[in-house]
Order: structure tokens, then C-alpha cells, then sequence
């Protein structure tokens, strides 16, 4: 249960760093760390479930997600960033510009995702005190 709770905090913590290292300019890295937060939220929503995270995407992580319990994104949201994230941080190609709305959204999601993800942590917890 603690192990949960500390990944949680993590995926807070990473959406703040993130933060910081755009107001220092780097897209990339900011993006793999908002990415980073979805991906450590959407695990522990996964664990906490009852159910092995199987990918290390946040679209695909998503879909593993019963229909039921999934965070209040869209499955287009996902798609849109996994794509975006892909080109940008491609090193074969940096052919699309990245515009701020992006990258707002971007946060936006992870912000989403996490608070999905802790409610999902303390509604387990509360099942287990049950």
C-alpha cells in the first residue's frame, strides 16, 4: 500500500519538474517527463485494478483500462500525444512545430491522469479498510 502512495507522489512530483525544465526551454525533455507522470499514474490505476500493465504507452495503458474506471481523457487525446510526443522527440526528424496548446494539453492530461489515479488509490484503500 505505501509503495502506491509514493508512486503516486512521484507522478506529482513529475508533472512539477516538468514545470521547470519548460520554463528552462526544453521541450523534449519536458514532454518525456509529462509522459513519464501519465505513465507511472496510469500503472498504478492498472495495479490497483487488479490488472499487469502491460506497455510502456500511454494509449495502449489507457485501452488496458476496463471502460469502467478510465481516466476522463479520450482515447484521441492519447493518440494525438503519442504521435506528437514521437515526432518531437524522434531524433530522425523534427518536422512539426511544437505550439504551446500542445504542450498545455499536454500537462492537462498528465494533471487528468494523475488525479484519476489517485482516486483510484484511495478507493481501493477505502475497499480494504472495509
Amino acid at each position: 500500500m505505501k509503495e502506491e502512495h509514493l508512486a503516486i507522489e512521484m507522478a506529482s512530483n513529475l508533472i512539477h519538474i516538468a514545470e521547470q525544465v519548460l520554463r528552462e526551454g526544453d521541450v523534449e525533455k519536458y514532454l518525456h517527463t509529462i509522459r513519464e507522470s501519465m505513465i507511472t499514474s496510469l500503472k498504478i490505476g492498472l495495479y490497483k485494478l487488479g490488472l499487469r500493465p502491460l506497455y510502456e504507452n500511454t494509449h495502449r495503458l489507457y485501452l488496458q483500462i476496463p471502460y469502467m474506471y478510465r481516466p476522463s481523457v479520450g482515447e484521441p487525446e492519447l493518440e494525438e500525444f503519442e504521435f506528437k510526443y514521437g515526432i518531437i522527440t524522434s531524433n530522425l526528424t523534427k518536422s512539426i512545430p511544437v505550439d504551446e496548446r500542445f504542450l498545455n494539453a499536454s500537462k492537462e492530461l498528465a494533471e487528468r491522469i494523475y488525479l484519476w489515479a489517485e482516486s483510484i488509490v484511495k478507493a481501493c484503500d477505502g475497499e480494504m479498510k472495509k
